[in-house]
């Protein structure tokens, strides 16, 4: 995790400084720079994939997150990706066959991701767009996608009304936001107190976004997500935890701690794991469909 000053930015602010942030700081999995491949190469991309799907047990299947994404069902369909990040969900859902449409705040995240599909000879229809200001017709997706993003917005709430708005009527969307009550945001806050940020004026809600990745991460209740969807004008199906197995040690990850940690990890029994973070992780899975037209 890269640590970040504290700036309380106006909220107009927030998506020029977040786009900044993101694009020198992309989502490779490399928080201590051993991924010896050059980037946008194969083997790049392959060894952020390893990293980012062996990182919990809940992202299991073939191919992954297949119980997550319901990738058997999307051949055919018009699917969109909000935050696309280094293109690993991209690749997963290109190659199920779906029309995909990838969105990214930041030019790297375009390039890289369009490099990506490339390499795999895949479709590519990646475009730098701000998710708040999405250039889409109404009712032009089957499916939307958003692992990790709509939280970093300066507007997390417009950009649900603009989900609603490009969704077909029926359509779904499914989307990861940080967990308010998780194990790991507790160790945030405690942390937080520790040295000293309450005392000079922090609150909650900056306490955990300064310890996490981001220029700005909103976090959520379970209800509170609820409630975003269906302000935003979506059906809400369910919602619930979700999260990664190092979470459960909030230790350094560098030099002889680090090896030690992720010896942990990697010993940590999956089943038990899996049951764990679906009660405490800290990620929550929103799943939510656009209303039917009425008749």
């Amino acid at each position: 995790m890269i640590e970040k000053p504290y700036h309380p930015y106006a909220a107009e602010e927030l998506q020029k400084e977040s786009r900044n942030w993101w694009h020198k700081h992309p989502m490779s999995y490399d928080w201590h720079s051993t991924n010896g491949a050059a980037e946008g190469t194969k083997e790049f991309f392959e060894e952020i994939d390893r990293r980012f799907f062996n990182a919990s047990p809940l992202y299991r299947g073939t191919p992954p997150f297949s119980q997550i994404i319901p990738l058997a069902t999307l051949k055919g369909k018009r699917v969109l990706e909000i935050g696309c990040g280094l293109g690993s969900h991209s690749q997963l859902l290109a190659e199920a066959g779906c029309r995909l449409t990838s969105i990214d705040l930041t030019p790297r995240a375009v390039a890289l991701t369009t490099q990506r599909l490339t390499l795999n000879n895949l479709p590519v229809d990646v475009r730098e767009m701000d998710a708040e200001q999405m250039d889409f017709k109404d009712n032009e997706f089957d499916f939307v996608w958003s692992w990790g993003v709509i939280h970093h917005s300066a507007h997390t709430e417009v950009i649900v009304k603009q989900v609603a708005r490009v969704l077909k009527p029926g359509g779904e969307f499914r989307c990861m936001v940080y967990n308010r009550k998780a194990f790991d945001s507790y160790v945030k806050l405690v942390r937080g107190f520790v040295t000293g940020k309450r005392f000079k004026g922090m609150s909650t809600a900056d306490i955990l976004s300064f310890y996490t990745d981001g220029y700005v991460a909103r976090y959520y209740t379970r209800s509170s997500l609820a409630e975003l969807l269906s302000t935003g004008g979506l059906e809400v199906k369910d919602v619930y935890p979700m999260g990664q197995t190092s979470e459960f040690f909030p230790i350094p990850g560098k030099g002889l701690v680090g090896r030690a940690k992720y010896s942990l990890v990697d010993r940590m029994p999956r089943r038990l794991t899996a049951r764990a973070l679906l009660k405490t992780g800290s990620f929550l899975f929103g799943i939510s469909r656009k209303p039917e037209r009425v008749a």
